[in-house]
């Protein structure tokens, strides 16, 4: 009988501790694969605001914080504008243009890609150098090296909800540098203000730049606290079992 008593004793810990070794391996390999997915996916990315343009319509210049865009990091030289109209309480109000001013950067920006990522129904086609509504009224010149327009209908401009996606050429971190200092800008013109418009351009304050997570970042991170966690508890089970 004692025999017994001390095989069964000895079989429990040895099914307790394979166990707690199993669970140990299947969470460093889940830990593993959720890391590998986040470092392909994260990119580095800044988010923008805009501001009014002082001396210019005022029919949209309380809604200027409702629109902003976000730069991310393609890799290879390469760079993606996303342009976003958060709007809620204007029915109706829409992104009909954007315009680039690369100032003096004449070799910042290249291969204009339009339509690159858009959410919603937004559809937009190259408008060229197309001169941009009350740049006159900029206190730094203002010329347009890149455009796009909504491609017919208000329906195809950046509504509500949606997003314009824009790829060019160039170098993220120079990118970013040349927005904070206001040597790279960014226009909208934005429509259907209670039956205006107005233009806005992306502010050069500093503060208005940061950096934006990536989903499967933050996933990474509760993932890894939630295994350590998992971790300790199975382990006090193991050692309690023996």
């Amino acid at each position: 009988m004692k025999e017994k008593n001390l095989l069964s004793v000895n079989l429990k810990i040895k099914v307790s501790t394979m166990k707690f070794q199993l669970n140990l391996v299947k969470s460093i390999l889940a830990v593993a694969g959720v890391a590998t997915l986040s470092a392909v996916s994260a990119a580095p990315a800044s988010a923008f605001s805009f501001g009014n343009i002082a001396g210019g319509d005022t029919v949209g210049d309380a809604y200027v914080n409702d629109f902003s865009f976000d730069v991310t990091d393609g890799g290879s030289d390469n760079v993606f504008f996303k342009i976003a109209n958060n709007n809620t309480s204007v029915p109706g109000i829409f992104i009909g243009s954007v315009y680039f001013d690369t100032g003096s950067n004449t070799n910042l920006l290249s291969a204009f890609g339009i339509n690159n990522g858009n959410t919603g129904t937004v559809d937009f086609k190259n408008n060229g150098t197309a001169n941009m509504p009350q740049s006159s009224n900029l206190t730094t010149p203002w010329s347009t090296d890149f455009s796009a327009t909504k491609n017919g209908a208000g329906s195809n401009g950046v509504q509500t909800g949606e997003a314009l996606g824009l790829s060019f050429g160039g170098n993220y971190t120079n990118v970013v540098s040349a927005l904070n200092a206001g040597t790279l800008r960014l226009g909208l013109h934005v429509q259907g203000i209670n039956g205006g418009s107005d233009t806005f351009v992306s502010s050069i304050s500093t503060s208005n730049t940061e950096a934006t997570p990536e989903p499967l970042t933050m996933l990474a991170a509760g993932a890894a606290v939630g295994f350590g966690t998992m971790f300790k508890k199975q382990r006090a089970q193991a050692q309690k079992a023996q």
